[in-house]
C-alpha cells in the first residue's frame, strides 16, 4: 500500500496515543476516572479504518466484487463506532469541566477523523469502480446511515455487532421509531441533524483537501474523479 495511505494512519495513530496521554494525566492529576469507556470507544472507532484498509488491499490486488462487497458491508456496519464519540459529551460531570471538556473533544475530533479517513478510502474504491457519481452517493448515504447507527446506540444500547447477531430486533427497533414520523420527530430530527453535520463536516473537510492538492505542484490526480478523467500512469510518469 502506498506511503500516501499510510502517513495519516500513522498521524491518526499519534493523535490517538495522544488522548491516551490525556487520560493518564487526568488520572494522575486528579485520581481515577471514568475515562475508560472513552478509551474503549475510540478502539471501537478505528474498526471502520481497519475494515477500509482492507477493502482499499483487496481492490488493489484484484479480489471479486462480492469480497469487495463484502468487507464494505462491514466497514458500514461499524463506521457508526466513529461519530458515536461525539455523543460522548452527555457524560462531561461538574468536577473539571473544563480539562476534561478537552480530553472528550481531542476523542471526539480523532475518532470523526478516522471515521472520515475510513469514508474517504471507500469512496476512492467506489468511484473506481463505477465512477464518482455512484462514490458521493455511497458516501453521502453512508453518513446518514451512520446517524441511525448513532442513535440506536446512544438511545436503544445497541452494537454493531447486532447488526448480526439480532438483526431483526435492530430493524423492528427502527421500525417503531419510523412507522408514524410524526409521532416520533425527536428521532427524525436527531438523524437529520446528526446526517447533516456529517455530510457537511465531511464535504468541507473533502474542500480543504482538494485545495491543498490544487495548491500542489506535485498534485496530478484528483482521488475522487471518475475513471475518465484520470491521466495513465504512463503520461503521469512523462510529465514528471
Amino acid at each position: 500500500m502506498r506511503a500516501r495511505v499510510w502517513l495519516p494512519v500513522v498521524a491518526l495513530f499519534a493523535a490517538s496515543v495522544w488522548c491516551l496521554v490525556l487520560v493518564a494525566a487526568r488520572h494522575h492529576a486528579y485520581g481515577p476516572t471514568g475515562f475508560r469507556y472513552m478509551v474503549w470507544n475510540l478502539f471501537l472507532a478505528w474498526l471502520p479504518l481497519v475494515f477500509a484498509l482492507l477493502l482499499y488491499a483487496a481492490y488493489r490486488r484484484r479480489h471479486t466484487t462480492a469480497e469487495l462487497l463484502a468487507l464494505g458491508a462491514a466497514w458500514l456496519v461499524f463506521l457508526p463506532n466513529a461519530p458515536y464519540v461525539l455523543t460522548d459529551f452527555v457524560h462531561l460531570g461538574e468536577r473539571h469541566r473544563l480539562l476534561d471538556a478537552l480530553i472528550l473533544a481531542s476523542f471526539a475530533f480523532t475518532a470523526l477523523a478516522l471515521g472520515f479517513a475510513s469514508l474517504l478510502l471507500v469512496q476512492i474504491v467506489v468511484t473506481r469502480k463505477a465512477g464518482a457519481l455512484v462514490g458521493w452517493l455511497v458516501a453521502l448515504s453512508a453518513l446518514f446511515l451512520a446517524s441511525v447507527g448513532v442513535y440506536l446506540g446512544r438511545v436503544h444500547r445497541f452494537n454493531s455487532w447486532d447488526v448480526v447477531a439480532r438483526p431483526r430486533l435492530v430493524a423492528w427497533t427502527m421500525w417503531q421509531a419510523l412507522d408514524n414520523p410524526f409521532a416520533h420527530l425527536h428521532v427524525l430530527f436527531f438523524i437529520g441533524a446528526g446526517g447533516g453535520f456529517l455530510v457537511f463536516a465531511y464535504v468541507g473537510l473533502y474542500g480543504v483537501a482538494g485545495l491543498v492538492a490544487a495548491l500542489d505542484e506535485g498534485g496530478r490526480r484528483p482521488v475522487l474523479l471518475s475513471k475518465r478523467q484520470w491521466p495513465s500512469r504512463s503520461s503521469s510518469s512523462n510529465q514528471s
